[in-house]
């Protein structure tokens, strides 16, 4: 699944309390950061790929950070 799809798919749902007991609206500025990075590093990593040189490096890098930032998202969906 593409971090595009991802991102679209993801709407914020109210819970009063998740199973540990913390409020859920404790965690919504968290993951709006959250979104609001994947969304600048996605478009950051395709307009690397976009380039006449690609640096593979980088666009790993990229990768790396779209992915942890998506499991801690879904950590805190969880």
């Amino acid at each position: 699944m593409s971090t595009r799809d991802w991102l679209s798919r993801q709407k914020p749902h109210f819970r009063e309390t998740a199973a540990s007991g913390l409020r859920w609206q404790d965690t919504t500025l968290v993951k709006q950061q959250l979104l609001s990075e994947l969304v600048e590093l996605q478009k950051q990593s395709d307009l690397l790929q976009q380039g006449s040189t690609i640096d593979f490096s980088m666009l790993q890098t990229y990768r790396e950070m779209i992915h942890s930032r998506r499991r801690y998202f879904d950590q805190l969906s969880g």
